[in-house]
This record gives C-alpha cells, structure tokens and sequence, in this order.
C-alpha cells in the first residue's frame, strides 16, 4: 500500500472528530444553539476584520490618495514641458569655468542633497534629496548660468515628496563655440 499524507491527516484527526461530535451530541439543544451562535459570532467578527473593514478603508482613503497622486501628476507634467521648453533654447556663452563647483554650490544654496562626479563636459548627479520645484530651477540655472542642460533623468518621488535619482547634466557649447552661441540676456528663463 502506497503512503498518502492525506490517509495520514485524516487518520490523525479522525479522534480530534470523532471526540468534537460525542461532546456535540452530549449537549443540550440550547447549549447548541449558544455554541451555535457563538461560533456565528466569531465567524461574522473574522468576516468584518478580514474582508470588509480593508475594503471599506480602501473606499474612504483611495480617493484623497488619487487626488493627491493627479496632483502630481500635473506638476510632473509642468515640470516637463518646462524642460522640454528649456532644452530647445539655443544655446549661450558659460559664466563658469568649473561646472562641478557651480552645480555643487546650487545643490547646497537649495537644500539637496546628491553625490555629484564630473566627467569631461558633463555632471552627473546622484541625488538623494531634491525639492521637486528644484528641479526646473535647476535645469533653467544650467542653461542660463553653466551653458548646460539635463541630458538623461532617473527620477522617482521620495516618500518624503523629494526627488531622488540619476540626473546628467552637459554643457551644450563645444570648446571655441561660444562666438555662436547667444549672448547673455538674449534669451528668456
């Protein structure tokens, strides 16, 4: 005969069972009722805790967290088609030698916090702690300032509500470009 670990559960509640139905007989017809309505009871309160009380919390506070997550959403939006405004500016001559340091500097003036390493002609930033309505006036003060724009973004919200991610910032004007580039005051933030 094969071993089934189902014969074997069975078998090894049958006298758990077998005792539960000798007591239930024993008893009078109204204790059965009151186990009865206990068990009901203990059932219904396991109903409520377990299935409806999650999903009646979900009904109430979804639609507070949708409004504030469209919210979001918007100014993302913003924020976006304001960098896609700033990148297609011309671009113009740089007032700063040492990009490293002047994105350092910003990131400090602004309360960020990020790891910054410079490559040639590029920034990288890690950052663990940017103001969202930061990041606009970051990439406008790149442009503007730096002769530099946001070239590759990874950034997520914190739970916190601050940005956190990769950021490549690039100066856009070659070595010997900047006769072409627009002077300064010429172009609008």
């Amino acid at each position: 005969m094969a071993f089934n670990p189902r014969n074997r559960r069975t078998s090894a509640l049958a006298p758990l069972w077998a005792a539960a139905g000798a007591r239930w007989q024993a008893m009078s017809a109204r204790e059965r009722r009151m186990v009865a309505l206990a068990a009901a009871a203990v059932g219904g309160m396991l109903l409520w805790l377990l299935l409806l009380r999650p999903a009646l919390r979900t009904e109430v506070d979804a639609p507070p967290r949708i409004q504030q997550l469209r919210g979001q959403l918007a100014q993302a939006q913003a924020q976006a088609d304001q960098l896609a405004r700033l990148a297609s500016l011309p671009p113009r001559a740089s007032q700063v030698s040492d990009l490293q340091g002047a994105v350092r500097q910003w990131l400090q003036d602004h309360g960020a916090k990020a790891g910054v390493v410079s490559l040639p002609g590029a920034v990288n930033l890690q950052l663990q702690q940017l103001p969202p309505a930061a990041l606009v006036e970051l990439a406008r003060t790149a442009r503007r300032d730096w002769s530099a724009q946001v070239v590759a973004a990874k950034l997520r919200m914190g739970k916190d509500g601050m940005l956190e991610g990769s950021l490549q910032l690039q100066s856009v004007l070659q070595p010997g470009a900047q006769s072409q580039a627009a002077p300064p005051g010429q172009e609008s933030p």
